[in-house]
């Protein structure tokens, strides 16, 4: 056995594997709870970032917040650019015009 040379008696007993085992579960325990604890602190640190860091909208786009409409026919509209002519569209605002 690979823990004769290492056990301090010549005897290597059932109760003696049983604390071999035990011990080699607790370490293993104590390794994934460092793990869960430096994910635990990551996710916070990303979460603390994410919260400083906010993305707001340009008053030009406020009509996306508004108008569903809009957003479907400027869809619509860049799609079927693409398809006639293969370019990729680039919009640049969106206005409704009343008639």
């Amino acid at each position: 056995m690979v823990f004769q040379g290492i056990w301090p008696s010549g005897d290597f007993s059932a109760v003696d594997a049983l604390i071999v085992s035990a011990i080699a579960i607790v370490i293993v325990f104590l390794v994934l709870i460092i793990v869960i604890l430096i994910t635990h602190g990551i996710t916070v640190a990303q979460d603390k970032a994410d919260s400083v860091v906010q993305i707001k909208p340009r008053p030009e786009n406020k009509i996306l917040e508004d108008d569903k409409d809009a957003v479907a026919a400027v869809l619509a509209a860049t799609i079927d650019f693409h398809k006639e002519t293969g370019k990729n569209p680039e919009v640049k605002s969106i206005e409704r015009i009343d008639e």
